[in-house]
């Protein structure tokens, strides 16, 4: 977006109270409605009722968020509907609207037009019948499933040289977590993301919708267990660092006995960390197990103040990828700061020789 954040950001601003209009007895009138565009050509959506088979799948949907529907999956939100129009690695079958929600989503209904995907309209009251429950964001899509990729095939379509950065999870079972672990694999170039066969499914309507909608475009895979998911990133060249907690938790951990207790975030490698970096983290409350901690090539933890000693699985994996640096531009982020410390080194130092020559030459008259 043109223009700098702070001026994005002040445009949104409301302003003083001194600017704003008011009455003659001081009370402030309504902002004016935002006037909503054009309705969207009749010929690229079409108008259905209650009963129409056509938008059976969209019928019950907390029901069958529990059966199952086979070989499709539901998304709700313009924001998943969009990433998958603009990115989404699965075709898109349908999708189904709230007439309040034609004038809104005009551009993008014809641009689904011209893919040849019916946009199905009902009136409000009936598309709350059909949905089951009073569903206020009014915009729903059905998508066809990919087949489920081994998490080896997965790790094999990155780079095989180069920056990499893939997220590994042990039984990610909360659909939040889920989630948010994909929105950190797009918000940090991450290239996958490999759950193990106890982990929550991705495309399961609340894990899409948390994640933005980038679970629909970050590979990922759901097959096999911990360790043929921690095997798959060894194989292709990922330094496996799993997150603990810090020793001063009351966790009892037998690996840490074992092995030693995990080493802080920020002393692990500073400076020279790995081009290839797995961050392999557990299920909220428990944890890694401990056999995947001994499977891991090193333990981290990020060091706490007072009596918490962990933070919520999506939040540490982001803190993690942030200090990592593994990915091309968070690398070349750091490698930014590194040349302006030296510069504003170099030109301290610069500044002081000739104030010192200065003074010497002042001196010697």
């Amino acid at each position: 977006m043109p223009g700098s954040v702070k001026s994005d950001v002040s445009s949104l601003a409301s302003p003083p109270r001194s600017q704003r209009k008011g009455d003659s007895n001081g009370a402030l009138t309504p902002s004016p409605k935002k006037a909503e565009g054009p309705l969207p050509p009749p010929q690229t959506f079409i108008r259905v009722e209650y009963g129409d088979r056509r938008v059976e799948v969209y019928r019950n949907l907390k029901e069958r968020d529990v059966t199952g529907r086979g070989d499709v999956f539901i998304l709700e939100g313009e924001n998943s509907v969009r990433n998958l129009v603009r990115n989404g690695r699965m075709p898109l079958v349908s999708v189904c609207l709230s007439e309040r929600r034609l004038r809104p989503m005009a551009p993008l209904i014809e641009a689904l037009a011209q893919h040849n995907v019916p946009v199905y309209v009902l009136k409000s009251d009936a598309f709350s019948s059909i949905v089951g429950f009073n569903f206020h964001r009014g915009v729903l899509a059905c998508g066809k499933r990919p087949r489920l990729l081994e998490p080896l095939e997965v790790a094999r379509q990155l780079p095989s040289e180069g920056h990499s950065t893939i997220i590994l999870g042990e039984t990610i079972n909360n659909l939040d977590n889920v989630g948010g672990l994909f929105r950190n694999a797009a918000a940090f170039g991450c290239g996958a993301v490999l759950l193990d066969d106890k982990s929550a499914d991705p495309l399961y309507r609340k894990a899409c919708r948390v994640s933005g909608g980038h679970a629909l475009n970050v590979p990922f895979s759901r097959i096999g267990g911990i360790g043929d998911v921690i095997a798959a990133a060894k194989a292709t060249g990922h330094v496996v660092v799993a997150l603990v907690t810090p020793p001063s938790s009351d966790r009892e951990n037998a690996v840490d006995s074992d092995i030693g207790p995990p080493i802080p975030l920020d002393a692990w490698r500073p400076g020279h960390r790995p081009e290839r970096v797995a961050v392999l983290v557990g299920a909220e409350g428990p944890g890694l197990t401990e056999a995947a901690q001994r499977l891991a090539d090193v333990r981290l933890c990020i060091p706490m103040d007072g009596m918490v000693d962990s933070v919520n699985v999506a939040t540490a994996c982001a803190i993690a990828l942030h200090a990592l640096a593994a990915t091309p531009a968070v690398a070349e982020r750091a490698r930014d700061r590194r040349q302006r410390h030296y510069m504003i080194y170099a030109l301290g130092a610069a500044s002081a020789l000739v104030a010192g020559i200065v003074l010497r030459h002042r001196l010697g008259r």
